[in-house]
């Protein structure tokens, strides 16, 4: 595991220490670097590997294996552990730290820290809890959808915020910065969604298929297949029943028969493609 401080990180730490600020710096430096290990707790506990930390002045990405194909729940525990690390420590300074130079500011940062990460919005950690509790109703790409859109609301706002601040003559590019990265980051969310049930279909569901939630989804010989593939999520199992002009069950497809279809008409098969 590596830890990388990204660029926008560095220059943030050196205009801080350049104007003397450089003991705030140190306190945002530790306080993010802490809320990353949170994560990284949660994802050793799981056995999940931690390929690298990215360090920026809102916040960080631990960027793991791809934990989506474990399923929901333990997704939302990794997710929780950052904003857990930023509670603890500010109620630890709150209570215990007071006579500390600086634990008006640890406690401060760290407070925004953990309640600025849990509003639903992806790439937040909040996002990502949200997400994973709309697993049971909902397919992995519609809940990313939810979350991706609200991260794009959440940037807009806030830039607009950055340029209410500019116009009442109090200059400062810092908001501006954060829904940058926030936007890019729903961007990605929105991207990867779409490749993390083909990448891992079948990764531990077999091993896992009496712990999984079953949804059955009821679909005619026209319906196109990716319109089925699109329903899947990591963490449960999906029932496809085909039923004809009648109304009539024609036959039970399972996953695995839908993603072979898939990989095999293409983009514009249908089921019927499948079930003759």
């Amino acid at each position: 595991m590596r830890i990388k401080i990204n660029i926008s990180f560095i220059l943030f730490l050196f205009i801080s220490t350049y104007l003397g600020f450089w003991q705030n710096a140190l306190v945002i430096f530790f306080s993010v670097l802490l809320h990353e290990l949170g994560h990284i707790i949660i994802a050793k506990f799981f056995n999940i590997q931690v390929l690298e930390i990215q360090l920026y002045p809102f916040g960080g990405i631990a960027y793991t294996e791809n934990i989506s194909k474990y399923g929901g729940r333990i997704e939302l525990f990794v997710a929780l552990g950052g904003p857990f690390i930023s509670m603890l420590i500010a109620i630890a300074f709150y209570f215990f730290g007071k006579h500390l130079s600086l634990s008006s500011t640890i406690i401060k940062y760290n407070t925004a820290l953990f309640l600025f990460n849990l509003v639903p919005a992806l790439p937040l950690d909040g996002g990502s809890i949200v997400r994973n509790l709309l697993l049971s109703k909902h397919s992995y790409k519609c809940a990313t959808k939810f979350m991706t859109r609200s991260g794009k609301i959440l940037s807009i706002l806030i830039l607009l915020y950055n340029i209410s601040l500019i116009l009442n003559r109090q200059i400062t590019i810092s908001y501006m910065t954060v829904a940058f990265f926030i936007f890019l980051g729903a961007l990605r969310e929105e991207k990867n969604c779409s490749y993390i049930y083909l990448l891992n279909r079948n990764n531990k569901k077999v091993k896992r298929l009496h712990n999984l939630h079953v949804r059955q989804l009821n679909v005619s010989e026209e319906t196109y297949i990716r319109s089925i593939v699109e329903q899947f999520s990591p963490g449960n199992i999906c029932r496809v029943m085909v039923f004809n002009e009648k109304g009539e069950v024609v036959k039970e497809l399972c996953e695995a028969d839908i993603m072979d279809g898939f990989l095999k008409y293409g983009y514009y098969g249908k089921i019927k493609d499948i079930v003759k």
